[in-house]
């Protein structure tokens, strides 16, 4: 068995362990069933390897202890899923802070404010109260602007966050998909609407404060230089601005394009390439440490998402794969990345919807692509550019291995998804690099600055423009609801569909190499 089948098996079964321990009255007692066994397992394994020794010495007899051996795939599987219970033993107890009648909440603001057409929206937590509350979601109007790291006291009713659905009906998603708790994995457990607000204090009194307010100084800057509602888009890519009007959220969300608006491993691949390229004159290790500070800061500024630490985690271990001269295995690193996010918040296995399509989709390039590519090579498909060919391979693996759980989640379909990001995300990192000089050059030169913020107005307004046509296609969006039964037969097929044409082709020549590490390693 390879050492990444071993990884599997190991964290799918802590994952199974977390999942009992959430939702079982008798998770302890299971959990000590497991660890029990998983003791025994051991004593009989190392006994079994003793008289297997013994019989090697002994000219090949077979030993009664031998046959006492068990298989470590037993042992993995009884300490992940004893793991994995004892974990949710560990979490938290949080609070929700509610108050129905009028009452004073004083709070500093802890996330980034999201500009709406006619209001704000953003995110504070108490700062008087000695109990561990969820954080407190801030709707007021437009104006005047807060910025992070205000310190706030608000006048008004503090309700819990109720199970909205904010794109479908409930009719298709009512069933699997859980707003309240998809808001508590962002640590959110109640609002205020339109309160009294007083600013008690603008002073940052942290790092992360003072980071995040640089990052709103960029996106200003963006906006200063393109156009809306590409500067809009811009801010999206590169700093995961949220400011963007339900209708052209709609718009990407139906053509399939929500992926490229939200932050993403393009960020990361962006700042590695070009901190590599900037310090190329350097030796190696002071240029991957260099690269790994600065992810370190970025996401410190922008926020760290679910999915943006899968990402970065990966990102890591690609270059700590660099700085030790071992071979980096993207599968291996997707498993250990989501291991260690779900350790550190074991919510976000069962509720965090943007980190489920964020490792599904990379897993589906991890895993596909390089099985369909041998399998298209034997068609029309291998007279096609190289660069189309990955385009498609990548596209497709992420369309196909997100599709059931959308439709068991949201139950909707973008049927013209995959035609949307064959022909947008080609552009994106163009786009996220005119955004980015935009950004740089705003400090040197107002002429070159102006020269980039064109050619990136025009670059992304053609994706909008490609995004609103699609979305204008007849059945753009289709509702299609399937029960977990449905969606766990759709992924049985698919991996014994990858199985199969991996098998059929391992005694062929390989004709595709090794994905980059912008799309291999972090690319959604």
């Amino acid at each position: 068995m390879t050492t990444h089948n071993q990884t599997l098996i190991f964290v799918v079964s802590f994952m199974m362990g977390i999942v009992c321990g959430d939702s079982l009255v008798y998770a302890s007692e299971i959990a000590v069933m497991f660890f029990a066994l998983g003791v025994v397992q051991v004593i009989l394994y190392f006994f079994g390897k003793r008289g297997e020794w013994y019989s090697i010495q002994r000219g090949g007899a077979v030993s009664a202890a031998s046959l006492y051996r068990i298989p470590l795939i037993t042992i993995l599987i009884s300490f992940g899923i004893f793991l994995g219970i004892l974990r949710t033993q560990f979490i938290a107890e949080k609070n929700v802070f509610v108050c129905h009648d009028v009452c004073e909440y004083n709070a500093t603001i802890i996330s980034s404010i999201e500009a709406k057409n006619q209001y704000q929206i953003f995110k504070v937590r108490n700062i008087s109260s000695d109990e561990y509350f969820y954080d407190v979601e801030i709707t007021t109007t437009l104006y005047p602007a807060y910025r992070v790291g205000d310190t706030l006291t608000l006048y008004g009713k503090v309700l819990p966050v109720q199970n909205i659905y904010p794109h479908l009906d409930t009719k298709y998603n009512g069933k699997h998909f859980e707003y309240v708790s998809y808001m508590h994995t962002k640590h959110v457990g109640s609002k205020m609407l339109y309160p009294k607000i007083e600013v008690t204090d603008q002073v940052p009194h942290t790092v992360t404060h003072m980071l995040m307010r640089w990052k709103d100084d960029l996106v200003r800057r963006v906006t200063m230089y393109v156009d809306s509602p590409a500067s809009l888009l811009a801010s999206g890519m590169l700093f995961g601005s949220s400011s963007f009007p339900k209708e052209m959220s709609d718009t990407f969300r139906v053509a399939g394009l929500s992926h490229i608006v939200v932050l993403s491993g393009f960020n990361i691949v962006i700042i590695i390439s070009f901190i590599m390229t900037l310090l190329s004159f350097f030796p190696r290790g002071i240029r991957i440490f260099v690269s790994g500070f600065s992810i370190f800061i970025f996401v410190c500024m922008v926020g760290a998402s679910p999915s943006v630490m899968r990402a970065t985690l990966m990102a890591f271990i690609s270059l700590l794969a660099m700085i030790s001269n071992r071979v980096y295995v993207a599968k291996q690193a997707l498993i250990i990345s989501l291991f260690l996010s779900v350790i550190h918040n074991p919510e976000i296995l069962l509720h965090d919807v943007s980190l489920h399509l964020s490792f599904l989709a990379t897993a589906g390039i991890v895993y596909m692509s390089d099985p369909l590519m041998h399998f298209l090579q034997r068609t029309r498909f291998n007279s096609m550019p190289k660069f189309f060919q990955e385009l498609f391979i990548i596209s497709f693996s992420a369309y196909s291995s997100t599709l059931p759980y959308v439709m068991y989640t949201f139950g909707s379909v973008s049927v013209y998804a995959l035609i949307a990001n064959i022909l947008v995300v080609p552009l994106v990192p163009l786009g996220m690099l005119f955004s980015l000089l935009v950004v740089l050059f705003s400090y040197l030169s107002s002429t070159l600055t102006f020269l980039f913020g064109f050619l990136d107005t025009v670059l992304l307004s053609g994706i909008v423009y490609i995004a609103e046509v699609i979305e204008r296609l007849p059945y753009s969006n289709v509702h299609v609801h399937i029960s977990f039964f449905g969606v766990s037969l759709m992924y049985l097929c698919m991996v014994l569909s990858v199985k199969y044409i991996s098998v059929s082709c391992k005694d062929e020549t390989s004709v595709t190499k090794e994905l980059p590490m912008s799309q291999g390693v972090i690319s959604y």
